[in-house]
């Protein structure tokens, strides 16, 4: 037994020795041929064990070793397996008598057996000593089926199954199949070692660097590659992967590293290199400048890390490499100075600055200065629009200032009206455009003018500079195989691409990563290096997993075997940062240097060591006078704009405070003008040099202006004393005000009689029912404290009777708390013009010769009678009363008579009628009566009998005897459930029936009338048709200045192109609409629709005029209006909505005040402009123009036809025109038929007109051509 374990363990040995001595590729990779040789010696070895007759407990396997078939199917794979096993069987020849049938059969299962647990460990990821350690324990009892086993050994040993079973095989199954197994894993760490030693050779020659080691113990400093050349380190090795590295002691390295490093790092590196050498420092980093073989610096990092340290931890053996980085450090260093230059000029503006987006408003870039003015972060407002921020009170604002740019090219100084919380922000405006990152955008300055009254503390301090651009470049090892693609990448490549090492390699890198633009030349560059063994680099991008495209240099060279390329080994690295910063770089520059030339304030950067000019802005040209050639090189007091003793007083003021904010200085201007300026400078650094950037803001004016207000201050003191104004003092917490002698004089108070002025009570004297106005009115100041109080009541005198008292006034304190304190204010005497209020009041409702209730009136108790019909199921009635042989007596008579007539019948009537009836005179003998409560028709005629049997009897007129007597008409609502406007209607046609009858009669309105109103809607149904068929036409008739004889607008009228009638005017038609809501709707959004086409066509043309359209009443007094035409106009957003102007008649305002008001304060908030047309026909009341927004009167026709001839007439043109300039009104003129009426219009100051005499409505396309051609008359142009 032990000859036979020590002569199987001596062949195994063999075997193991055999296998250490093969080289490391056989051991990894062996071909099939090496797999079979290596088999066949296994089977070998097992004959030679047989050879040595050796005995055995199991007569089966006495002529074959299974440990060796088993374990060389198992290392080597079934061809190994076969050949073993085949080999082994031939030992059955050294048999008395050979048992080929198990050895067969044994030889099979060790085969199998071995095969298995191959097979295990390759599918089912078993560890490599699992496997061996189940093939060792597995063969033994694999073996039993062929083992012969002698009953009497058996016996002997006392358990057969345990001394049957051949264990003994278990150790030499570990044995040779576990040392073959260390022997491949040895080889793969070798391979390995290998391969990563040559990556990261690679890598350092790819990055230009170098390694070093310092053994400190020994004093030795050895460095590797050409790196070192550049800086006179002679001796050193080429960058070849078989070189050793040059060595020199330490000193002599040490001596170089001093005499070249800079002064200022080697003062800095020193105690931080004692701190890695006593191991206080993990890594060794270090960046600092070495001086080169042509003198010049260069950046170097030099990395390393302890290789081996003593027992306290000081370093014995240190291993690094060093880079040269001098470009990246040159690129950050300009970049440094060009945003500090220009990003100081941006951020420090004493003004509002940025950028927007031209096509959407959109806030690109602005400056602290703009976040200051609006109250908002820049976070807040970059990518919002200036609408969206609420910047601007109106869309107007930005509408304006879009149209002056495009008119002008750029905008300096707009005045413009911003907007912060609801507080209006003035200011000066000046913008233009530009290109940026391939974006029309709008750079802009805002000048706050309120800041005007005090200057800036300071400018603002210089922003940040911008961050490194990228950290050191990172570098990644690849290899390819022609046909294979890429067959290695280092975990850096993994990186740069997205993917986590290990992840399986790409197919057709090309396709897979490379962006469709660079795939065609990096394919010709790998064509190269395969056709022409060519060495390439290109910068390309690539497409990460995750989507994102980055920039990355990729380097390659082949490798080349007996004249062939078998693979292919290169570099990538990630340049993605670095292109970016110097397209980042270059985008700053220009916005900063464009931000800086469109300034427009003089800006500029001078040298602190001599006042040396840098450069200055456009600004400064202008303002000074001198060109930017001229002062660069010059100073301040060699082109004599500053005196040096005044240069000395400024320079020594900014010294003393770091810097100058707002410093008043006086200087003098090429021309020699003297001004008076702000100026202040802030020291800045601009290419290594000491500099002040240096501002300007020019407040000659403001001085001048400021002395204008003091001068006006005394002025207004002497006005207040003159004008007879109260000045008073009210205590908001006490309730008590004093005022001056004046204030006490208004109110009826007595003289103090100590000369103090004692509080009294505010409610004192006021009339009770005036002291809710009061209350209202404080309340609303407290509320909006922007506006002031203004409140007027009646004071009751302790002396009698009363006055009318305006006051007016301001908070001007607080409590802690944050509650009003005190006002402060002034109060006037208004009792004459209250009087003349409350008489232009009645006026505007009565009739001035009856004192009968006028058409407005009448308009507001017919809708309250009306209103009241339903509740009560009543009825009312409405009467149109017109007298009969009225006109010959006031012919007879005169006009005197037939007013005292027309007096004497309104008492009749009044006499006539009920309290609760209504009678009102329309106009010359025309008559309403309104009679509610009625309970049927037939009350009605009884009580309009009454009023016939009134009117009918006679009247004595200048001694002689009159008689008239009265037709009348009328309809009882709600049978006729008309509106106001259609009852009056129904009784007009009722009063014509009653007169064509034979007069003296009432009549009601019956259904003849109704007959006439369905042909009307079958005429309103064909233009329906009409409108929808396109048949109607907007024609322009012009307005013009007729003294500077230009053409300043026109006026839209329609016309109904009839296929059977030809061209109608208006008045043929436009009457068929009223009364049906859709189809006024219709043709009002058709008129407003058809308006803005004209105007953008008119503007595609080259003429931006405005273009009146008219409002009809339904259309205005639907609720919504505003917002209506606000989405017509949204449907044409490039006409400016001030080129459309609305006009409306004096009807459209008598429904509602309150919200014809409303709507045409949101239409004019639009940009839009108000007419009043056919001004003085109506009831002209001045109410309207009171409380009625508008921007035009519109003089009737009739007036102008007979101003020639009747004086009436005259008079009343010249008190409209006097009216309308009084209100702040424009007057146009219309129906100017002959150029006499324009030249009288001109003398009474109308200049604003339109009628045939300038020209007749026509077709929109002609009026650009006539516009051209039109010239005013001579004799119109001889009051230009």
């Amino acid at each position: 037994m032990t000859d036979e374990v020590l002569v199987t363990g001596l062949v195994h040995l063999a075997l193991i020795a055999a296998l250490a001595a093969l080289p490391q590729q056989v051991l990894l990779a062996p071909t099939r041929l090496q797999r079979g040789a290596m088999g066949l010696a296994c089977g070998l070895a097992s004959v030679l064990v047989a050879l040595q007759g050796l005995p055995a407990y199991a007569e089966g396997v006495r002529h074959m070793h299974p440990t060796l078939v088993a374990s060389a199917a198992f290392l080597l794979g079934p061809c190994a397996g076969v050949l073993a096993a085949a080999a082994s069987l031939g030992s059955q020849w050294l048999a008395d008598t050979p048992d080929w049938a198990t050895g067969l059969g044994l030889a099979c299962a060790t085969t199998a057996l071995g095969l298995a647990w191959r097979l295990a460990r390759q599918r089912g990821h078993l560890a490599v000593w699992a496997a061996v350690a189940g093939l060792a324990f597995t063969l033994p009892p694999a073996l039993l089926p062929w083992v012969n086993t002698d009953p009497g050994l058996a016996a002997s040993l006392g358990d057969m199954l345990l001394h049957a079973t051949p264990w003994r095989y278990v150790m030499g199954t570990i044995v040779l199949c576990g040392g073959a197994e260390l022997l491949r894993s040895r080889a793969q760490s070798l391979r390995t070692l290998r391969q990563r030693e040559e990556d990261l050779l690679r890598a350092i020659r790819a990055s230009g660097g170098g390694r070093w080691e310092w053994d400190i113990r020994r004093r030795q400093f050895s460095y590797y590659g050409r790196f070192y050349r550049t800086f006179g380190m002679e001796g050193c090795p080429d960058d070849s992967e078989l070189s050793p590295p040059y060595t020199v002691s330490d000193l002599d390295a040490g001596r170089r590293w001093h005499e070249r490093c800079h002064p200022d790092d080697r003062a800095r590196l020193r105690p931080y290199l004692r701190r890695v050498l006593d191991g206080h420092e993990e890594m060794h980093h270090a960046e600092f400048r070495l001086r080169d073989e042509q003198g010049r610096w260069r950046w170097l990092i030099s990395r390393g890390r302890a290789v081996k340290r003593d027992a306290q931890g000081r370093v014995l053996l240190l291993a690094g490499m060093d880079l040269d980085v001098t470009e990246h450090y040159e690129m950050r260093e300009a970049m440094r100075a060009s945003e500090a230059k220009y990003t100081t000029v941006y951020q420090t503006l004493p003004d509002a600055a940025g950028i927007t987006r031209l096509s959407d408003g959109a806030y690109l870039d602005i400056n602290p200065a703009f976040e200051r003015l609006l109250g908002r972060t820049r976070a807040e407002t970059l990518s919002r629009t200036s609408l969206e921020l609420g910047v601007w009170p109106h869309a107007g604002e930005r509408d304006r200032l879009l149209e002056a740019l495009r008119k002008q090219g750029e905008v300096r100084g707009l005045p413009m009206t911003a907007q912060r919380g609801g507080e209006d922000i003035p200011g000066l405006m000046s913008a233009r455009t530009a290109r940026i990152a391939e974006e029309d955008c709008l750079v802009f300055v805002f000048h706050d003018m309120t800041q005007e009254q005090r200057v800036r503390d300071e400018l603002l301090a210089a922003n940040s500079l911008l961050r490194q651009a990228g950290r050191m470049a990172r570098l990644g090892v690849w290899e390819e195989m022609p046909g294979l693609g890429i067959t290695y990448w280092s975990d850096v490549c993994f990186d740069i691409h997205g993917l986590s090492p290990g992840h399986p390699l790409p197919r057709d890198y090309l396709h897979e990563f490379v962006t469709p633009a660079w795939r065609e030349a990096m394919g010709d560059a790998m064509r190269r290096c395969l056709r022409d063994h060519a060495v390439w680099n290109l910068e390309i991008e690539i497409l990460r997993t995750d989507g994102r495209p980055i920039w990355v240099r990729v380097h390659g060279e082949p490798v080349v075997e007996a004249g062939r390329v078998v693979r292919i080994r290169g570099i990538l690295q990630d340049i993605d940062e670095w292109r970016r910063a110097l397209e980042r770089l270059r985008s700053s520059e220009e916005r900063l240097a464009l931000i800086f030339k469109v300034m427009p304030y003089p800006l500029g950067f001078s040298r602190r060591e001599d006042g040396v000019y840098l450069d200055v802005n456009p600004a400064w040209e202008q303002a000074l006078g001198f060109t930017r050639d001229e002062a660069l090189g010059n100073t301040v007091v060699g082109l004599g704009i500053y005196e040096a003793q005044a240069r000395a007083k400024l320079l020594e003021a900014a010294v003393r405070q770091g810097q100058l904010v707002s410093y008043e200085v006086d200087l003098t201007t090429r021309s020699g003008e003297k001004r008076t300026v702000l100026q202040s400078m802030s020291p800045v650094d601009v290419n290594g040099e000491a500099c002040w950037l240096f501002a300007l803001h020019d407040i000659t004016e403001r001085k001048q202006a400021e002395q204008h207000v003091r001068e006006r201050e005394e002025l207004l003191s002497l006005t207040i004393a003159a004008a007879a104004l109260g000045l008073w003092d009210w205590d908001l917490h006490g309730g008590g005000i004093t005022g001056d002698a004046r204030w006490r004089a208004m109110n009826g108070l007595p003289e103090p009689v100590h000369g103090a002025s004692p509080p009294v009570p505010w409610t004192s004297g006021i009339a009770p029912e005036d002291i809710d106005a009061v209350t209202q009115a404080l309340q609303r100041h407290i509320a909006q404290q922007a506006a002031p109080f203004d409140v007027t009541c009646r004071i009751l005198l302790p002396q009698g009777g009363n006055r009318w008292i305006r006051s007016l006034g301001k908070i001007v304190a607080h409590d802690a708390n944050g509650r009003p304190a005190r006002m402060v204010g002034m109060s006037i005497d208004v009792t004459s013009e209250r009087t003349q209020e409350q008489q232009l009041e009645r006026m505007a409702h009565y009739d001035a010769l009856t004192g009968l209730p006028n058409r407005v009136l009448l308009e507001r108790r017919l809708r309250e009678a009306m209103e009241q019909c339903h509740p009560r199921g009543q009825q009312l009635g409405v009467a149109y009363l017109d007298l009969d042989g009225f006109k010959p007596v006031n012919d007879r008579l005169g006009h005197a008579a037939g007013d005292r007539l027309l007096v004497i019948v309104a008492e009749r009537l009044k006499r006539s009628l009920r309290s609760c009836d209504c009678v009102a005179r329309l106009g010359g003998d025309e008559f309403v009566i309104l009679l509610p409560g009625l309970a049927s028709p037939a009350e009605c005629e009884q009580h309009l009998r009454m009023v016939m049997d009134g009117v009918s009897a006679p009247y004595t007129l200048d001694a002689e005897r009159v008689l008239i007597t009265a037709s009348i008409g009328y309809t009882v609502y709600p049978e006729d459930g008309a509106d106001t406007d259609t009852l009056l209607r129904h009784a007009d046609q009722a009063m014509y029936a009653a007169k064509q009858a034979g007069r003296n009669r009432f009549h009601a309105f019956d259904a003849v009338q109704e007959r006439a109103l369905q042909a009307q809607r079958e005429q309103s149904a064909q233009l329906a048709a009409a409108l929808e068929r396109g048949e109607l036409r907007l024609y322009l008739q012009p307005k013009v200045d007729m003294r500077r004889g230009t053409v300043v607008g026109a006026e839209a009228l329609a016309r109904w192109h009839h296929p059977e009638r030809g061209v109608l005017a208006p008045a043929q038609f436009l009457h068929l609409i009223e009364g049906h809501a859709e189809l006024q709707a219709l043709f009002g959004e058709w008129v407003v629709d058809t308006a803005l086409a004209i105007v953008a066509g008119l503007m595609g043309q080259g003429l931006a005029v405005p273009v009146s359209i008219n409002i009809t009443p339904e259309h205005l007094r639907r609720s919504g209006f505003a917002d209506w035409m606000a989405s017509r106009l949204a449907l044409r957003p490039g006409v400016p909505a001030y080129l459309l102007n609305m006009e409306l008649t004096e009807s459209a305002a008598l429904y509602d005040m309150d919200h014809v008001a409303y709507e045409l304060t949101r239409l004019r908030a639009l940009g839009m402009s108000i007419s009043f047309d056919d001004f003085g026909t109506g009831y002209s009341s001045l109410a309207y123009l009171r409380r009625l927004p508008m921007d035009h009167l519109k003089l009737d026709r009739s007036f102008v036809a007979g101003m020639t001839t009747d004086p009436g007439d005259r008079a009343i043109v010249q008190g409209v025109i006097g009216l309308a300039r009084s209100f702040g009104y424009q007057i146009v003129a219309e129906g100017v038929e002959t150029v006499e009426q324009g030249q009288m219009l001109l003398q009474m100051g109308c200049t604003l007109a339109q009628g045939y005499c300038i020209a007749r409505p026509m077709p929109a396309e002609e009026f650009a051509a006539w516009a051209a051609a039109w010239h005013a008359p001579g004799a119109w142009r001889e009051y230009a």
